[in-house]
């Protein structure tokens, strides 16, 4: 099962390296900015399953970054040093899901990123009408019968239901499905071809769609 991808936003270029150091020990998948324009450069290019973010950033001021990325429904939580109430309240007005004042400790950090994306990523079972799939088996089920995925199918299907309604590109489901260094070939299109196959099996075969000229998504 994939970690996760987390994006983390730290102007402290020493800090940003730690934190980004012991997720990647955890075995998420980490892309490091160090100011508020790279973080949300980074957004824009690819999907994350959660943001770090710092409040105090040199040019895109914390809560704006939080603001602009709040449309995509992500996840964000906030470090900061700022612990008054009122900077709490700003920040999680803004969009942030949780708020961790600086300095702290990194077990605490690792135990709230793991709640996080164990809520975002849907931890044991992704709904949506009447399928249900169960990401750690890679098992789909609808009206009493299941199919087991291969394991890219597995992760295209968990990756679309984790972030239902957003359109993934060919570019951006290659690089999910092969950590950054896909083949040069038509893959996806295999992969999702293969996907409704098999969900057609259980009889719910309209549930991944093509979006003519962007990409697929569930809707």
């Amino acid at each position: 099962m994939r970690h996760g991808t987390i994006l983390v936003i730290e102007d402290d270029r020493t800090l940003c390296a730690l934190v980004a150091s012991e997720l990647r020990e955890c075995g998420y998948e980490v892309v490091e900015a160090t100011s508020g324009s790279d973080g949300l450069a980074h957004a824009a290019q690819r999907p994350f399953d959660l943001v770090l973010l710092d409040l105090n950033l040199p040019d895109v001021d914390g809560l704006e970054v939080a603001e602009r990325l709040r449309d995509d429904e992500l996840p964000i939580l906030m470090m900061t040093a700022r612990a008054d109430v009122e900077s709490r309240l700003a920040g999680l007005y803004a969009g942030a899901s949780d708020y961790l004042p600086k300095p702290f400790d990194v077990r605490e950090l690792m135990a709230r990123v793991h709640a996080r994306l164990r809520d975002r990523l849907g931890g044991d079972v992704l709904r949506h009408g009447p399928l249900e799939f169960e990401v750690v088996t890679r098992t789909a089920r609808a009206d009493g019968k299941s199919v087991t995925l291969p394991a890219r199918e597995g992760e295209l299907l968990r990756l679309l239901l984790a972030h239902k309604g957003r359109v993934f590109s060919r570019d951006e489901l290659e690089h999910r499905l092969y950590d950054g260094d896909p083949p040069a070939s038509n893959t996806v299109q295999v992969f999702v071809s293969q996907l409704r196959r098999r969900l057609a099996q259980i009889g719910v075969d309209q549930v991944v769609r093509t979006v003519r000229g962007k990409g697929y998504t569930v809707a």
